[in-house]
């Protein structure tokens, strides 16, 4: 199988973690991962890079795989349409958040927002909807078991921070010196600043490609994005604030607004102390 995703230090390691969760729990083989941003470092799934969707078609047309996912946003509808036309005998397969149109076999999703019919008129009589429940790793079916002390908050925005949101988070928190516990990986651009911050602050401390599931096993509380870790607390029973840094959490965001769980901007960060001054956490 050919998975076509991209992943990393500039947009994240989301899409990623969320293929490999599928990969595993459905036991599917013989899968290669085909990117055009991507580091080959971060995921165990073998890689092959191209430059773009016309490379992309020659490797599927060389490879001749029974099923190819797509996992990205910048694979178009028109991409879709394309790639049908070129193979109609290979069944394509698309990871959908935002209710896109699409041209394809079957498309996924697996947040718990989503509805079937959110796509009428927006697909092709022969494409299959598909709603799975949120693909949450094994590392946090383990962690959930434990009966870790609870203390503190943990913190995490993703595998790499892209937009540098957790320093202004923690410059808030500074404020109510909680104890912290943020977790990011070796991808993070900011490490050096994070580093830093956490030295000088010692109710801050910095956890680099340790587990996140056990680090919020061992929480009272989170900060994190309207994103798959947003599932993965819920399924953790970790009680959170999200905060919306992106276009494709709007979905997410609305849900949980729904769920009565607070969702701030980023201009908002500076309500962060208010919004925890209601927990008990020190």
């Amino acid at each position: 199988m050919i998975i076509r995703i991209d992943f990393s230090s500039e947009i994240g390691l989301g899409h990623l973690k969320r293929i490999e969760a599928f990969v595993k729990k459905y036991n599917i083989k013989n899968s290669v991962i085909i990117c055009k941003e991507c580091n080959e470092k971060l995921t165990s799934l073998p890689v092959v890079k191209i430059k773009d969707e016309k490379e992309f078609f020659k490797k599927v047309k060389k490879l001749k795989p029974q099923k190819v996912i797509v996992d990205n946003y910048n694979f178009t509808y028109e991409n879709e349409k394309e790639f049908k036309k070129l193979f109609p005998e290979i069944k394509l397969i698309v990871f959908d958040d935002l209710y896109y149109r699409h041209y394809a076999d079957e498309v996924i999703n697996v947040n718990l927002y989503a509805k079937k019919e959110k796509y009428i008129g927006k697909i092709p009589p022969f494409c299959k909807v598909t709603i799975l429940p949120p693909l949450i790793r094994e590392e946090f079916q383990k962690a959930k078991k434990k009966k870790d002390k609870k203390e503190g908050i943990f913190i995490s925005f993703g595998g790499t921070d892209a937009k540098g949101i957790g320093l202004k988070v923690l410059k808030e928190l500074k404020k109510l010196k909680f104890p912290v516990n943020f977790y990011t990986t070796s991808s993070n651009k900011n490490l050096i600043k994070l580093k830093r911050f956490c030295q000088v602050n010692k109710w801050c401390k910095l956890h680099i490609d340790e587990n996140v599931a056990k680090g919020m096993a061992k929480s009272k509380f989170a900060i994190i994005t309207p994103s798959t870790i947003s599932w993965e607390a819920i399924h953790m029973n970790l009680p959170f604030i999200a905060i919306e840094i992106a276009d494709n959490q709007k979905e997410i965001a609305k849900y949980l607004k729904e769920k009565r769980i607070s969702v701030l901007k980023i201009r908002d960060i500076r309500k962060i102390g208010e919004k925890l001054r209601r927990f008990n956490i020190g």
